[in-house]
């Protein structure tokens, strides 16, 4: 193939990649490379909201609803991210509403680090049960691991009919994998069975849990 030949092919496939690039944005969801830096924009939104002053330079968790991903965050770098499913009735924080709490959380307690992927729990404990991807079940399985959250602003998820600790609101696996990236859950925050062994692993009882509803950072 002769040089000029090379050069063109070289220049048509950059050009392609290029306009193919132009043409992502976050509909993608994960686009954002886990290890790279959040974006600036994102970033300005999360100092907004008070990370420094609740996470500073330790590991904190940003659910992003609007975008239906959790994102494991250190010092402004996405150490890890999971599609997730939150509340099918919308954001808010009110008990009985089937919605699922905004603002600061802490993860007060972790379950269930001893069982096996996809293990079924019922008021936190094993059933003895284990599902398995391709398996009928009726209804919202708990899975794997729980994370409950306790909210840490009074009056906003913390105390009276507003709490989120008293609403059971928790982090977990789901037997419903296909609807993640959709908000369906009944408040929690779903994650899938396995996904959710790995977050676990990532963060501690104490850890900081930033809920947000729509997204501001454009």
């Amino acid at each position: 193939m002769s040089y000029l030949c090379l050069n063109f092919l070289c220049f048509f496939v950059s050009s392609v990649v290029f306009l193919d690039c132009q043409g992502c944005s976050f509909e993608d969801e994960l686009a954002v490379v886990d290890q790279s830096m959040l974006p600036e924009a994102d970033m300005a939104f999360l100092t907004e909201q008070g990370w420094e002053e609740y996470v500073g330079d330790k590991v904190g968790v940003w659910v992003c609803s609007e975008r239906q991903i959790l994102y494991v965050v250190e010092q402004g770098r996405i150490l890890k991210q999971y599609r997730c499913s939150t509340g099918l009735a919308g954001m808010g924080n009110v008990r009985n509403s089937g919605m699922t709490p905004v603002g600061w959380h802490t993860i007060e307690s972790k379950i269930g680090g001893e069982l096996a992927a996809g293990a079924v729990m019922k008021g936190r404990r094993w059933t003895g049960e284990v599902w398995q991807e391709g398996m009928t079940s009726d209804g919202d399985l708990i899975l794997s691991r729980i994370m409950w959250l306790k909210g840490l602003e009074a009056g906003r998820n913390l105390g009276g009919d507003v709490d989120s600790w008293g609403r059971y609101i928790y982090i977990h696996g789901t037997n419903d994998v296909a609807g993640l990236g959709e908000p369906k859950s009944h408040g929690c925050v779903r994650l899938d069975p396995h996904e959710v062994i790995d977050l676990f692993g990532r963060v501690e009882e104490g850890c900081r849990v930033l809920i947000t509803d729509t997204d501001e950072t454009n």
